[in-house]
């Protein structure tokens, strides 16, 4: 059965400095905590990677995994699963500027591991990866923009 999740922040950068940290695919180890390497298959017209091969560390056992992004510049992207040790994996993140230059970010996930995991680890997996992932996305952002 798929598991859908949301987790929102507010990060201090606009919404170019945000879609920009996303689509530097081949960073994600350096930054984000459970991205154990990733491999960019394919790229658009833009030069913008598209088909992305991740390996994660889920916790409770690392996982390969393919997918498809799909880009709505400036106001977010997401991606739809191809292939992997995974069942399904979908998400999109949303960007809403806000008045004081900061960014509302929205990340929502739909996914389903595919092997037996009991439901409150489920849970606390989807949870916590959601909320570090977007930790994890805000300091990097925040860090480059403070750079800058």
């Amino acid at each position: 059965m798929a598991e859908a999740g949301g987790y929102t922040d507010v990060v201090n950068a606009t919404p170019k400095e945000i879609y920009q940290a996303l689509l530097d695919f081949e960073s994600y180890p350096e930054w984000q905590a459970g991205v154990l390497e990733t491999t960019v298959l394919e790229r658009d017209e833009q030069g913008r990677g598209s088909l992305i091969e991740m390996y994660v560390d889920a916790k409770i056992r690392k996982v390969r995994f393919v997918v498809r992004y799909h880009f709505d510049e400036p106001n977010g992207l997401g991606w739809d699963y191809v292939s992997g040790d995974l069942k399904d994996n979908q998400g999109r993140y949303t960007f809403v500027p806000q008045e004081d230059g900061s960014t509302e970010a929205t990340c929502d996930i739909t996914f389903e591991i595919g092997f037996f995991v009991p439901g409150p680890m489920k849970n606390l997996i989807k949870d916590q990866s959601l909320k570090n992932s977007m930790r994890d996305l805000k300091k990097r952002v925040e860090t480059q923009a403070s750079v800058s």
